[in-house]
């Protein structure tokens, strides 16, 4: 049966066993293009932020993987299903907010039969929605991102939510202009700010946003 390795690619090997009651026979041996290991596959990366996406690219590529493109947005995605065909495997990050949901249901609507959710956090909202989406799977750790020095662990369990808060502080914008893109009050924007603050132990918006930024959350 085929196999699904997600950072070593398709493994397409068959388990071939003899049609016999006894002791198995000898496997027969692989042809040379599966005698190197893994069948050259391609994976499509779609992450908001370029330096998180160039570390998983990496790894990807020395793990086995034949090719890896690359997307940071909706807009990205639905100009590649246009005039490609699905590739393998894509791995989506649930940083991408909002646009997540229509990120999964372009893929799956387009033909990619393996999509797998990055989650950054064990926030379970965002997870819930991948799934209703119609992810195959779900991937909860951290980003990689190895410019990430001197940054609180607190940063990695920021939700969903307020990632989007502190990317749009990040663009500049006013508590009011937040709260309106995200059907939102200010007041509670404010909250989440706040609440924010607390986890990475700083009141100040800019520190907020250099904290995000160096730990790769938010781009």
């Amino acid at each position: 049966m085929s196999t699904l390795n997600i950072m070593g690619g398709l493994d397409l090997r068959q388990d071939v066993r003899p049609a016999t009651t006894g002791l198995p026979g000898p496997r027969p041996a692989l042809d040379d293009s599966l005698s190197s290991g893994l069948l050259p596959s391609t994976v499509l990366l779609v992450d908001p932020d370029s330096t998180t996406r160039e570390a998983m690219r990496k790894t990807l590529l020395v793990t086995g993987i034949g090719r890896v493109r690359e997307a940071s947005c909706l807009e990205d995605i639905r100009a590649l299903v246009s005039g490609e065909a699905p590739d393998d495997l894509a791995l989506v990050s649930l940083t991408l907010g909002s646009s997540v949901r229509s990120i999964i249901t372009t893929l799956r609507q387009s033909g990619w039969n393996r999509v797998i959710a990055l989650s950054p956090t064990s926030d379970i909202g965002p997870v819930i929605d991948a799934v209703g989406a119609g992810v195959h799977g779900v991937l909860i750790g951290r980003r990689a991102n190895p410019a990430a020095a001197n940054v609180p662990a607190a940063i990695h369990d920021l939700s969903a939510r307020e990632l989007e808060v502190v990317q749009l502080v990040a663009e500049g914008r006013s508590n009011k202009w937040i709260g309106e893109q995200l059907s939102l009050s200010a007041l509670t924007v404010k909250s989440h700010l706040a609440r924010i603050g607390r986890k990475l132990e700083t009141g100040d918006r800019a520190h907020i946003v250099a904290l995000a930024l160096r730990a790769g959350v938010i781009s």
